[in-house]
């Protein structure tokens, strides 16, 4: 059985530039709801149990993939750029990419005690 995509999540750090063109400009790449949600959140991991320690720790940005099963699969960093392929707008592949591109090499929040 295929396993549909719901909508996307996109954890993001705010006080990154790159990060934030990320979660402003996907959603016009994607043929699903895109729901951003900033890396400080306080009940970030609360709610998505499988967060990868380094997003909740503003360390990387992530895309999640929420299925209609209620399942998130999460992708890091470039490697987003995988799990948006089906649901991406004709012609977009290579401006998400470029988009996921941009954090690459940001310096990041140094992780926390």
């Amino acid at each position: 059985m295929t396993r549909v995509v719901r909508e996307l999540v996109v954890v993001y750090d705010v006080a990154c530039p790159h990060c934030s063109r990320i979660a402003r400009e996907l959603p016009e790449c994607v043929t699903v709801k895109v729901r951003v949600r900033p890396c400080t959140e306080p009940r970030l991991a609360e709610i998505y149990p499988n967060l990868p320690a380094a997003v909740a720790g503003c360390r990387t940005p992530a895309v999640g993939v929420l299925r209609i099963d209620g399942q998130v699969r999460w992708w890091t960093g470039l490697s987003g750029a995988v799990g948006i392929l089906p649901v991406l707008r004709p012609g977009e592949l290579g401006r998400a990419v470029g988009l996921l591109r941009t954090a690459l090499g940001t310096p990041r929040r140094a992780p926390g005690p």
